[in-house]
């Protein structure tokens, strides 16, 4: 699936400045990918990455897909050109991501509704930098097209715990036996909110795929 040539986005997987590097695949081994110095796609200059900084590399199928894999640099290589020589899980460790839409995946994270000027702590169903679905709890006051602020805590892989306030809309308000749930749609996100959600997500993917809980 992946091959010389194909062109691979790296961003950091534990930072919060959200760089994104550009580089090409230049050799394939067994013990993994070798590819050109990265680039910075805002500054558009080389950077140097250490042994050991952990990534998630992303790469285009077509239109509509794109490949995401976790990865780490294992270190360098001198042939015509210098190369880096990063980790490669193989296609059982790929995660296949619909660009048409966000990655919403299951996930049972806090969240807090400020709804009529107080706060309501509910869990999370499933989650996507597009949105949420939640857990509708007794006092909520909920109806479809209603506008509220949410408040998510996004436990991420370090240990830290990110705590992203959004503003969202009701979509719809629906049974789910024993119990009722909401959708919810984020509203005028930053990109940095994106990002981290979008992060979060990526981790919780291979967390349940880790644990068997996803194809």
């Amino acid at each position: 699936m992946i091959k010389t040539g194909t062109v691979l986005q790296l961003e950091p997987l534990h930072n919060d400045t959200f760089e994104k590097y550009r580089c090409r695949v230049v050799e394939m081994g067994t013990e993994g990918i070798y590819i050109d110095y990265p680039i910075n796609t805002k500054t558009e200059k080389a950077i140097f990455l250490i042994d050991g900084t952990q990534l998630k590399a992303s790469f285009v199928i077509n239109e509509h897909t794109v490949m995401m894999f976790e990865t780490e640099v294992v270190g360098r290589k001198l042939a015509k050109i210098p190369m880096i020589h990063l980790h490669y899980p193989g296609e059982e460790g790929l995660i296949k991501i619909q660009r048409r839409q966000f990655v919403r995946v299951e996930a049972h994270t806090n969240i807090s509704l400020q709804i009529n000027g107080a706060y309501h702590p509910t869990i999370t169903e499933d989650l996507s930098a597009g949105g949420c679905a939640v857990k509708v709890r007794e006092g909520m006051e909920l109806q479809d097209g209603k506008e509220i602020t949410t408040v998510i805590v996004l436990p991420m892989q370090t240990g830290e715990c990110q705590y992203v306030q959004i503003k969202g809309k009701v979509i719809r308000v629906f049974e789910k036996d024993p119990y009722k749930a909401a959708s919810i749609e984020f509203v005028h996100l930053t990109e940095n909110q994106r990002q981290l959600i979008l992060r979060y997500c990526f981790e919780r993917q291979l967390d349940l795929r880790k644990k068997g809980q996803l194809e």
